[in-house]
């Protein structure tokens, strides 16, 4: 009998499974947010180019800073544009941190389909749109930023924050377009049009040396997605 097939006596020493304890350990624990409803706007206006929160927005932004209250958090990031900006002040203020802004968690930029023509398409179904949505990424926008290189801007950044606080928890209140496309380059998905994210939702990333996923899209401040109960 040689050494790989021999019988070995069992160690006494009982091992538990491993879980997951809550601890963040060496890593960054980040909470991508996605800022509360934003205002109807109509297209083209002044106001379609950084709509503030709807009331509905303000109540979630309300919300998702009570929820998140207790917990301990050691910076709040946000994009410049007013709707993200607005929730990530109802969460700081319970924390009496500022509401630290960096331009590349904004939202995807849209070339010939921002200041609301996006919005627009999408509510009316335009063929254009729904034969764009079919790749399910950003790229084929007239003049638009293109998926690659969004994706890039968004997960430099995301991951420049977390490195700075390595043992800490921070939020980072941006768009539903940011959350998928940090989502899709972690995980290595084709689309970054993946994932319906709500407003005021929590996403929880550990960053570390193997990025972990911890929880996806947790309104339970706003109704339960499982029994949709509020």
């Amino acid at each position: 009998m040689n050494e790989s097939t021999a019988i070995r006596t069992p160690d006494a020493t009982a091992v538990p499974q491993p879980t997951l304890d809550g601890s963040v350990g060496d890593g960054c624990r980040v909470l991508l947010i996605r800022h509360g409803r934003s205002a109807d706007i109509i297209p083209g206006t002044p106001e379609s180019i950084d709509p503030p929160l709807h009331d509905v927005g303000k109540k979630q932004a309300e919300a998702v800073g009570k929820r998140l209250s207790n917990a301990t958090i050691s910076a709040v990031y946000s994009s410049h544009l007013l709707r993200a900006h607005d929730t990530a002040f109802a969460i700081a203020e319970h924390h009496g941190l500022p509401v630290l802004i960096h331009e590349e968690l904004e939202e995807v930029r849209l070339g010939d389909w921002s200041h609301g023509e996006f919005r627009k398409k999408a509510a009316s179904m335009d063929p254009e749109y729904v034969e764009w949505t079919k790749n399910g990424t950003w790229d084929g926008i007239p003049n638009g930023e293109g998926d690659a290189a969004f994706r890039l801007r968004v997960a430099s950044k995301i991951r420049q924050l977390a490195n700075q606080h390595k043992g800490e928890t921070i939020a980072v209140v941006c768009h539903g377009g940011v959350i998928n496309a940090f989502l899709a380059d972690v995980l290595g998905t084709q689309r970054s049009l993946w994932m319906m994210v709500e407003n005021t939702s929590i996403t929880t990333v550990k960053m570390a040396d193997v990025i972990s996923v911890l929880t996806l899209n947790d309104c339970h401040h706003l109704y339960d997605l499982v029994t949709e109960s509020s």
